[in-house]
């Protein structure tokens, strides 16, 4: 982004195919940190009950 704008670029076939690898990789390792998070919350939870 510049000045709060998209940017756009022009990409060899050969960058697109490693940003998108990049982009799919990203995209996984967020899937898998809120499953973590939401793993680790719930045994927290389940290891130290909220008192009334």
């Amino acid at each position: 982004m510049r000045a709060g704008k998209i940017a756009h670029r022009y990409v060899t076939p050969e960058q697109a195919k490693l940003l998108r690898q990049a982009i799919d990789n990203y995209r996984l390792v967020k899937k898998l940190l809120r499953a973590w998070e939401a793993d680790s919350e719930r045994l927290i939870d389940a290891a130290h009950p909220a008192k009334p």
